[in-house]
């Protein structure tokens, strides 16, 4: 379908004295039919791709003995009932399960397979004394979700339940006779509100608390056994602050403003009648702090530790803190009185998850660990013992081979060292030609620490090595780390990004027809990045659910919320960065960029499946492009990973085949060979 012959004329703005072109902004719209034609064009594109790759098969027989194992995730335990949400071998989505103790059997609480294929449910709140539970339902990989109440005793669903929307806040009422909720069905509404249902009353819910809303902005219900809080998040001049109120649950029409215009990052806690927060001034790796009523910090908790607070976990009288230094992670444990009571013997070399706690009397804590090679355990941690119990350990497909794990750095463009992280089986013999899988993620403040990951594991069988630059807008190494990529600053996680594609050709590690890069989100804006800024040092790039046309990122869906990480085009100065690197904008006509295979579905709400349909289709509409550009494009497919089993071995295995026919790189399991692509 030659997109030049539809009636559609370039778009031309200027925006800060710069003429900005769009050529495909009509794409941007879903709803016209000839955005239909090409969204059919491309699956039928797609689907011939890879039916010329003789290696699917093989690929997903592989892809599901990682993935169709039991897998446990969720635990908590609440009024002494163990909850969690399982998958087990063959079923295509978890259910939620309850057993009163450690070792009674499970009872099944929850069933999503009535509910549609692409149905998934997950735990989202339980009531102190465990006899209800909320839970999420979601159609699709959408961050909309509706809300239903299981009785936990009876297992038999109420009546009363939230409409998909934006949940924002759920407590159940310490009397036991319903809920609290705020829950935005549109961003279009004219009001953040928090409402109270009732049980069993068909009555409109009351509203107990309302506030304007404005532009990016969002409210935010948090509660306790004793009151409710409302925290507004709103841009405040070229700063993102929050507002807090609180109420007493016996008075939910009472409020009482706490503070005003505070600079994020600061984030408020209620526990046991309490106002605790989380805050960063004059403390870049966080302290805790006791608030009154009126918001004045009146006792330090948690001072300033020597590496940065990640997680944070009331249990009880006693407070987790999950910390990262040097790419070491550690659990702390401190009292309601600020009293550090040491560190929790934990494995080292991984990475380690805090589950939430959904109580306020349960003194325990479940926290998960991982590493390349180990996936997921889940622990308890049992305060009286001062011990760790193993409650769930994945099993999955084992590789042939050790795997090794190798610390090495570069200099990146201005001069600062990057360390990197290169994961590869043992037994691999490393050259200049052997294959390079790069990724990374540099933004919003994430680490990249070990982590399991089926993509990797398998791509290592293969042959691959997988390499981990720890660039800048991450988190490794403190707020100043995440800074030095943030807003205008944004180049410099592309140049490190570049800089090891670089370190890895020159080192002799590989070369450029043998280097692949990923990414999905965040990263797949850094992916189209670099591929746009310097397509002749990489063969491949597999984009997921990518930020692409970053000048008009602020205008799909909830976007807006991320200028204090991308800045804002209403800026001069910031416009001027963005559009230096948004990657739609810098496709040359005659440059062969890197085969791309992008994934993208109608239901992703967080990185708007916009983004991949115009930049694919300007890619594709040049004569300069001999390599492939691939769009794996699926209405249900969302930016949250629920997709059933079958779609998510079948997802998994096109992007390893992908990469496997554009590295030329043959598909051989314990023995067996398969041919690479023709």
């Amino acid at each position: 379908m030659p997109l030049s012959t539809l009636p559609f004329a370039p778009v031309e703005e200027i925006i800060h004295g710069v003429v900005v072109f769009d050529p495909y902004r009509w794409l941007e719209d879903r709803s016209l039919p000839e955005t239909e034609e090409w969204i059919v064009d491309q699956q039928q594109r797609c689907e011939q791709y890879f039916s010329e790759c003789g290696t699917l098969d093989a690929l997903r027989s592989r892809v599901r003995d990682y993935l169709d194992v039991e897998v446990v995730d969720q635990p908590t335990k609440v009024a002494g009932r163990y909850f969690c949400r399982r998958r087990d071998p063959g079923q295509e989505q978890a259910s939620i399960y309850v057993r009163g103790t450690a070792t009674r059997p499970e009872r099944l609480l929850v069933d999503p397979s009535d509910q549609g294929a692409f149905a998934s449910v997950s735990i989202h709140r339980i009531s102190e004394d465990g006899s209800l539970m909320a839970y999420e339902v979601k159609h699709g990989g959408g961050d909309g979700k509706a809300i239903h109440v299981v009785d936990v005793e009876t297992g038999s669903i109420l009546p009363d339940r939230l409409d998909t929307g934006y949940a924002r806040g759920f407590a159940f009422a310490s009397d036991k006779g319903g809920f609290y909720y705020c829950h935005e069905s549109s961003t279009a509404s004219k009001d953040h509100t928090i409402r109270q249902h009732r049980f069993h009353e068909p009555s409109v819910d009351q509203v107990v608390f309302r506030l304007s809303c404005s532009r990016g902005s969002r409210l935010v219900l948090i509660a306790d056994s004793v009151n409710l809080g409302a925290i507004r998040i709103r841009q405040e001049g070229s700063e993102l602050v929050s507002d807090f109120f609180i109420a007493q649950q016996a008075k939910p029409l009472v409020w009482k403003q706490v503070f005003v215009n505070k600079v994020l990052p600061y984030s408020p806690f209620l526990k046991h009648g309490h106002i605790f927060a989380l805050s960063f001034d004059g403390a870049p790796n966080g302290k805790l702090v006791e608030l009154n009523d009126n918001g004045c910090e009146i006792r330090t908790i948690i001072p300033e530790q020597e590496a940065a607070i990640r997680q944070l976990v009331f249990a009880g009288n006693r407070i987790f803190t999950s910390h990262l230094r040097y790419l070491i992670s550690s659990i702390r444990r401190w009292t309601l009185l600020g009293e550090n009571q040491g560190s929790i013997d934990i494995p080292l070399d991984g990475t380690i998850q805090l589950f939430p706690n959904q109580s306020e009397t349960e003194t325990g804590l479940f926290y998960s660990y991982e590493s390349f090679t180990q996936p997921p355990a889940v622990f308890e941690y049992l305060p009286e013992v001062g011990k760790s119990r193993l409650y769930h350990q994945r099993h999955s497909a084992v590789m042939h081979s050790p795997c090794s794990v190798e610390r090495v750095s570069f200099s990146s463009k201005d001069g600062t060292r990057i360390p990197m992280t290169l994961v590869a089986l043992e037994k691999c013999n490393r050259s200049v030609d052997t294959p390079v899988i790069l990724t990374s993620y540099g933004g919003f403040g994430v680490s990249m620490t070990p982590q399991f990951s089926v993509f990797v594991s398998i791509m290592m069988e293969l042959g691959a090595v997988i390499a981990l630059p720890h660039i800048r807008g991450g988190g490794e190494f403190g707020k100043e780390w995440h800074d030095a990529a943030r807003g205008r600053n944004r180049q410099a996680a592309f140049d490190d990004f570049v800089g090891a594609a670089d370190w890895l050709c020159a080192s002799g590690e590989t070369n450029p027809q043998r280097l692949a890069i990923f990414g999905g989100s965040n990263s797949g804006l850094l992916v189209g990045a670099v591929v746009t800024q310097r397509p002749e040092l990489f063969r491949a790039a597999l984009c997921i659910a990518p930020l692409l046309d970053m000048v008009r990122y602020e205008h799909f869906d909830q976007a807006s919320k991320w200028r204090q990480e991308y800045g804002t085009t209403a800026k001069a100065e910031d416009f001027h960065a963005i559009y230096a690197y948004s990657p739609y904008h810098h496709i040359a006509n005659n440059v062969d960029y890197p085969a791309v295979l992008f994934v993208t579905g109608d239901k992703d709400d967080r990185c708007n499946p916009a983004h991949v349909r115009k930049m694919a289709a300007r890619l594709q509409e040049r004569d300069q492009q001999p390599s492939p550009v691939v769009v794996d494009y699926r209405a249900e497919r969302g930016h949250s990973p629920v997709m059933p089993l079958t779609i998510r071995v079948d997802a998994l295995a096109r992007r390893i085949a992908f990469l496997c026919r554009e590295l030329n790189l043959p598909v051989v399991f314990g023995g067996c060979h398969e041919t690479v692509c023709s």
